[in-house]
C-alpha cells in the first residue's frame, strides 16, 4: 500500500514538473520497459484534454494490445531543440526508457531558427540517445511553404538526413492527412485537435511497432 502511495505522489510531482506518466498507476512501472516521448506541443496535448492526446491514445493501444510499456511524456509546449538537448541528459537519467519518440524541431522551424542549429541539436540528441542505448524513432516535421520554399524544403529533409546517417526509423511527417484539413485543426491553425490524435498516432504507430519486444 505504501510503494503504491509513493509511486501516485511520484507521478503527481512529475506531473507538476511537467512530465506527464500516461501510464495508470496500477501498472508496475519499475518492472515495465517504457516509451519516452519527447516534443513540444504538437505532444504535449495542447488545448485538449490530456487524456485525449496521442501520448494517452498510444498507451491504451500498448494495453489492448498486450505490450506492457509504460509510456512518459516529457514533451514541453513550446520546446525548441536546443531546449531538448538541454534537459535531455538529465530526463534519460532520470527515467531510463528504452524507447524515444524524438519529436522536436517544429518551433525551429516556426522562428526560423538556423537549420545547421537544429540539424546539431537532433543529431546530439541522437547521439546520447544511444549512448543510453535506446532505440530511436525520430519524428519528422514540415513547415508552411510561406518560409520560403528552399527553408521549407531544407527543413523537411533534415530529418530523411539524420535518419540516414545514425540508421534509425524515421516517420517522415508527423501530421499527415491532417495539416491540410480544417476540421483536424485547432482555431489557431497549428495544432492538431481531439479528431487528429489518433490520425498522429496512425502515422506513428506502424515505426514504432517494430521497436517494440
Amino acid at each position: 500500500m505504501l510503494s503504491r502511495f509513493l509511486l501516485m505522489f511520484k507521478c503527481l510531482v512529475l506531473s507538476v514538473l511537467g512530465f506527464n506518466f500516461v501510464a495508470l498507476p496500477s501498472i508496475a512501472m519499475s518492472e515495465n520497459p517504457k516509451i519516452l516521448i519527447y516534443g513540444d506541443s504538437l505532444s504535449a496535448a495542447y488545448g485538449i484534454a490530456k487524456q485525449q492526446g496521442w501520448p494517452t491514445l498510444l498507451q491504451n493501444k500498448l494495453i489492448a494490445k498486450h505490450y506492457q510499456y509504460n509510456v512518459i511524456n516529457a514533451s514541453i509546449s513550446g520546446e525548441t531543440t536546443s531546449g531538448g538537448l538541454s534537459r535531455l541528459d538529465a530526463t534519460l537519467a532520470e527515467f531510463k526508457p528504452n524507447i524515444i519518440i524524438l519529436a522536436l524541431g517544429a518551433n525551429d522551424g516556426l522562428r526560423g531558427l538556423p537549420l545547421t542549429e537544429m540539424t546539431k541539436n537532433l543529431s546530439a540528441m541522437i547521439t546520447l540517445s544511444k549512448k543510453y542505448k535506446l532505440k530511436v524513432l525520430l519524428v519528422g516535421m514540415k513547415i508552411p511553404p510561406n518560409y520560403g520554399p528552399k527553408y521549407a524544403a531544407s527543413f523537411s529533409q533534415t530529418y530523411n538526413q539524420l535518419s540516414q546517417q545514425h540508421k534509425i526509423s524515421l516517420v517522415p511527417f508527423m501530421l499527415e492527412n491532417i495539416a491540410a484539413n480544417p476540421n483536424l485543426i485547432q482555431e489557431d491553425g497549428l495544432h492538431p485537435n481531439a479528431i487528429g490524435q489518433p490520425i498522429i498516432l496512425e502515422n506513428i504507430w506502424p515505426k514504432l511497432q517494430p521497436l517494440l519486444k
